[in-house]
């Protein structure tokens, strides 16, 4: 077993795809061994195979059918790939096997929320972790299942949990060795060095609370990536916006962004929505040219996030289906789309409709501007729904079934943006209502008294 024993290295190593063929031959020459084929199985998986992943771990659970194990990770393919209905059967079984599986358990709640079931799933999570209580990643997903009930007050604090579960070195890109903030402390002419964590919309979500900080006394010093740090030096109550890599500031406190809602005690009630951010200067004139304020109504599209985001296959919206939203008479519609390019995801046709704006945008400062000579903007759940929200542009926020926790599962208003209305699919993966909705808002409100900018 030379062989398999370098294939492991690999996999441990994460060189799927050097380990790949290794350990199909392995599994060729020993297909009744269990652990090469669940290690073939797993790194199918991890490369995006999941049909063949799914036939790897059917297998198994055919050749090992009281393994609860191997039931378990059928359901869990079945889930990434849309069959809620069949992956609740196989979870079903695993569970049968193994009552006390909290791996099983979190495959269930997760499939449960996929199915709209949204206050099952949280119960799911709150038996496994009383099966675990120390299980940092149960921990994690129950507080995300929590907020997305609106239940912040538990939610946030549960969610403390995700630096045991990435690891501080993975979560933070640099490290404080002053104090952690944990609210408690008095600010009152003290430094508070905000560390950023995740991704672009989180640190534009985040400079808001700056505001809160700064009325406790602190100086505030935000840390974000470089793109951003001209555009949210403007929010009110930072001391300072710098790039994270470069020196820190002096502080005598550190907080990580994500952790701001539990020290401040957070709630839907108490969250100000209102726009909080400005892009500093004028619009440049290129953009000015681009999206003149001559009456015509213009719309600005985002139908898709960054293709690597592991829920990207659910948020986003194929090219295609934009098909009826651009033929929508005397409306002006502009492309905020900046990764995937327009030419990768859209036809001849459907571009021949759309202004290429995001193209021109060398900066988050260069959207905003355009964003703000806009009437109107629909886009899926990434920076630029942030960015949109930050600055009070009227928009349409298009999410899938099952969505980011932040949004809430249900309801067409968020308190985190007064200028969002939120769009829901009504069934997984089916983006087609939506987009219905949406050409059907703007055809109604044509008036301007509600949905377009007054």
């Amino acid at each position: 077993m030379n062989t398999y024993r370098q294939a492991r290295a690999l996999f441990k190593q994460g060189d799927l795809t050097r380990a790949l063929p290794l350990l199909q031959r392995v599994v060729e020459s020993v297909p009744e061994r269990h652990d090469p084929r669940r290690d073939l199985a797993s790194t199918l998986y991890k490369l995006g195979r999941l049909s063949d992943a799914l036939r790897e771990y059917n297998e198994i659970a055919v050749r090992f059918p009281d393994q609860s194990e191997a039931a378990n990770n059928v359901a869990g393919v079945l889930s990434v790939m849309g069959h809620q209905a069949l992956a609740f059967q196989a979870v079903e079984r695993a569970l049968a096997l193994d009552p006390g599986n909290t791996a099983a358990m979190t495959n269930l709640a997760e499939i449960l929320k996929h199915m709209g079931d949204w206050q099952g799933s949280r119960d799911v999570y709150a038996a496994a972790l009383s099966l675990a209580p120390t299980d940092a990643k149960l921990r994690l997903q129950y507080g995300m299942a929590l907020v997305l009930l609106d239940d912040w007050g538990a939610g946030w604090p549960a969610m403390e949990a995700r630096e045991a579960v990435l690891g501080t070195a993975v979560l933070f890109k640099e490290q404080s060795k002053r104090p952690r903030w944990s609210g408690a402390e008095p600010l009152d002419g003290k430094q508070l060095l905000i560390q950023h964590e995740q991704g672009l919309g989180d640190a534009i979500m985040g400079a808001r609370f700056a505001k809160a900080l700064a009325a406790r006394g602190a100086i505030v010093h935000l840390r974000c990536p470089q793109p951003l740090v001209e555009f949210l030096s403007g929010a009110e109550g930072l001391g300072s916006c710098t790039a994270v890599g470069s020196p820190m500031p002096p502080h005598d406190f550190h907080i990580p962004l994500m952790s701001l809602m539990a020290a401040l005690k957070v709630t839907p009630a108490n969250l100000e929505g209102s726009p909080y951010l400005t892009p500093a200067g004028p619009c440049p004139p290129h953009l000015e040219s681009l999206l003149p304020r001559d009456g015509i109504p213009t719309v600005a599209l985002t139908w898709s996030g960054n293709p690597k985001h592991i829920n990207d296959h659910r948020r986003s919206i194929k090219g295609e289906l934009l098909a009826p939203l651009l033929s929508t008479p005397d409306i002006r519609f502009v492309a905020m789309q900046k990764d995937p390019a327009m030419e990768d995801v859209l036809s001849e046709s459907l571009r021949d409709r759309l202004i290429d704006v995001g193209a021109q945008c060398r900066t988050f400062t260069d959207s905003a501007h355009a964003l703000r000579r806009v009437d109107l903007a629909i886009t899926v759940d990434t920076a630029v729904a942030h960015l949109a929200g930050a600055i009070g542009t009227p928009t349409l926020l298009c999410l899938p079934f099952a969505p980011d926790y932040r949004w809430g599962a249900t309801g067409t208003r968020t308190p985190w943006y007064t200028s969002l209305t939120v769009l829901r699919q009504p069934e997984a993966m089916h983006w087609e209502p939506v987009i219905a909705e949406a050409i059907r808002l703007i055809v109604s409100d044509r008036s301007g008294t509600s949905l377009w900018r007054g």
